[in-house]
């Protein structure tokens, strides 16, 4: 397995089960490994500019209370989107080498 993409999928699922069995420690710790993911892509200059996470954090903040959960978990989506994308990447090119 991808040690990259396992890390990628490891903060949005981690935050996912935290969230909805409402385990707030798992909510959070799966919420610093998306803040660690971000900015991983941003030294790496994988993404140049965050306008993605930024609206997904936007459009998240006012629906969620208090402000900061909503931030964490507009963070959690994104990254959960971005994690499905390397996978379906990852899926690709090993079709690609058969």
């Amino acid at each position: 397995m991808n040690p990259v993409l396992l890390f990628t999928t490891t903060g949005p699922v981690l935050g996912g089960v935290g969230w909805f069995m409402n385990i707030t420690w798992l909510f959070w710790v799966g919420a610093a490994l998306c803040v660690i993911t971000l900015f991983l892509n941003l030294v790496s200059k994988a993404m140049k500019f965050p306008v993605l996470p930024i609206l997904f954090m936007a459009i998240a903040t006012p629906l969620v209370s208090p402000w900061y959960v909503g931030l964490a978990a507009g963070l959690l989506a994104w990254t959960a989107l971005e994690s499905i994308g390397e996978v379906v990447v990852v899926v690709i090119r090993k079709k690609r080498r058969l």
